[in-house]
């Protein structure tokens, strides 16, 4: 039992693939209760940007030596810097559906499983717009529940039912967020652009996203279609920090959006592969899902 419960506090770290959310990593010694985001990515546009920059600095020439080849870290490039990353993200946007069709999602429901160190798992998401969601997870013969109602937090391991509170509440509110893709500015995250590293032979575009809380997480986006394949991150646990990076692939359309369907994830001396076994969309999921007793 405490072995199985050692790898449910992977899982709940496991946090960056299922939602059009940007998770962001725990910041102190409690569990990370973020959820694992499966939204982030969807149709592949195979188009450039088509639009110049509405800034008060100057347009981006994405193909430009210049642009791929620099490290820009200056401050007076932070304008600049940050044009760039929504640009990045606009293209993503486009990549994995479009504004409209990430808005007219109201709920969503994902089932996933994998095998960690042996141990049979199934994760399963509920979220609600705009910022509600449930994440349950059943590992060997234990069963863990996330809950957060648009206020509170709270997170079950069988009998036992504890408040999340500080940080860590902060951290789910942001998880429960289901269009913080859209705007991420809006809530406080710092965007910058790093320039261009390369994965399994492709260019990538890489952003620094800095969250309110000073945590950094980086993300990379495919030069060619747009879409998410990677993003590094550090976490810490009850059992130290660990960088944490995720590979997304597989990509699939349901109702209009496309969204990875299987995760690999380095956790530590940890690897964790899961499968995505079905996503379905604005099922109408009851509020009661959602209630905190």
């Amino acid at each position: 039992m405490r072995y199985v419960k050692s790898v449910l506090i992977i899982f709940v770290s496991f946090t960056t693939i299922i939602s059009a959310n940007l998770n962001y990593p725990s910041t102190n010694n409690q569990t990370s209760s973020s959820i694992i985001n499966v939204w982030e990515i969807h149709s592949s546009v195979h188009k450039y940007f088509e639009e110049e920059l509405k800034s008060d600095t100057a347009a981006a020439d994405f193909d430009s030596a210049d642009t791929i080849n620099s490290n820009p870290d200056s401050s007076s490039a932070d304008l600049t810097n940050t044009a760039y990353a929504k640009e990045v993200l606009k293209k993503y946007i486009n990549a994995i559906g479009n504004e409209d069709s990430i808005r007219n999602v109201n709920d969503r429901i994902t089932d996933m499983k994998g095998v960690v160190q042996g141990v049979q798992a199934e994760i399963i998401f509920y979220q609600k717009a705009p910022n509600k969601l449930c994440q349950k997870i059943i590992a060997g013969e234990v069963e863990q529940k996330i809950i957060f109602d648009g206020t509170k937090g709270v997170k079950i391991i069988g009998d036992t039912s504890e408040e999340i509170t500080g940080d860590e509440l902060i951290k789910l509110s942001f998880d429960a967020e289901m269009n913080l893709i859209l705007d991420p500015e809006s809530y406080g995250v710092k965007l910058q652009y790093k320039g261009l590293e390369k994965f399994n032979g492709r260019d990538a575009y890489t952003i620094l996203l800095t969250l309110p809380n000073g945590s950094e997480w980086f993300q990379y986006y495919d030069m060619e279609t747009g879409l998410k394949i990677r993003d590094s991150k550090d976490i810490v646990t009850p059992q130290g920090k660990f960088q944490q990076i995720t590979e997304l692939e597989d990509y699939r359309d349901v109702e209009g959006i496309r969204y990875p369907f299987k995760l690999r994830q380095y956790l530590g001396n940890q690897t964790l592969d899961f499968t995505i076994e079905s996503i379905e969309v604005n099922t109408g999921i009851a509020d009661e899902v959602f209630v905190i007793e």
